[in-house]
């Protein structure tokens, strides 16, 4: 398995590159990769071109991954699949870089709650009747038949509903964990 820090989105709401805001003093992004690297699992951290090299300031370029040229999607899914073209054989383990009070409690459920349901495509959390899919485990095979197809929508939404997906309700008291922060009112205090 392997981790992929969602950081390559546009940000448009919150107005500066969400992954390379601090929290206590470190990388949004930076965050990510450690929850996800504490599961001793590689992370990559998956970036839009015009951020590579930003991001080349702060991490390893063999960690960074830069959407593929040959993708004509935009959205978190051209950011998992662009994960998938640079690593096929493995499943993957997204987190968005903004979600950053994730719980490593609860990643290590999801990876456990995949492992006991190896038939399911997906495996994400459900809070309050909303699908998490940006903190989730994707399989390999189904990435590859997704990448194949010619999908009509490129939502995680539609891409969710072309999986078989496990998911895995959140108490209320974990509720909190899923938290992402996409404008500067939303913003944690440093």
């Amino acid at each position: 398995m392997l981790g992929v820090v969602l950081a390559g989105g546009q940000s448009l709401r919150m107005g500066s590159d969400k992954g390379l805001l601090t929290y206590q003093g470190r990388l949004w992004a930076e965050i990510a990769a450690e929850k996800l690297g504490q599961l001793d699992i590689p992370v990559k951290i998956s970036v839009n071109a015009g951020q590579y090299q930003s991001y080349a300031d702060f991490f390893s370029t063999d960690q960074l991954i830069a959407d593929h040229p040959s993708l004509s999607i935009k959205g978190p899914f051209l950011g998992l699949l662009s994960a998938h073209l640079a690593a096929p054989a493995e499943d993957l383990l997204v987190l968005a870089c903004d979600m950053v009070l994730m719980d490593i409690r609860l990643l290590s459920s999801l990876c456990k709650a995949s492992e006991l349901n190896s038939s399911f495509d997906a495996c994400i959390f459900n809070r309050e009747g909303q699908k998490e899919p940006l903190c989730g485990i994707y399989r390999s095979g189904a990435l590859q038949i997704l990448a194949e197809e010619q999908l009509l929508k490129h939502s995680m939404k539609y891409v969710l509903s072309r999986l078989k997906v496990l998911e895995i309700p959140v108490s209320a008291a974990d509720a909190g964990f899923f938290g992402n922060f996409n404008a500067p009112g939303d913003l944690l205090s440093d």
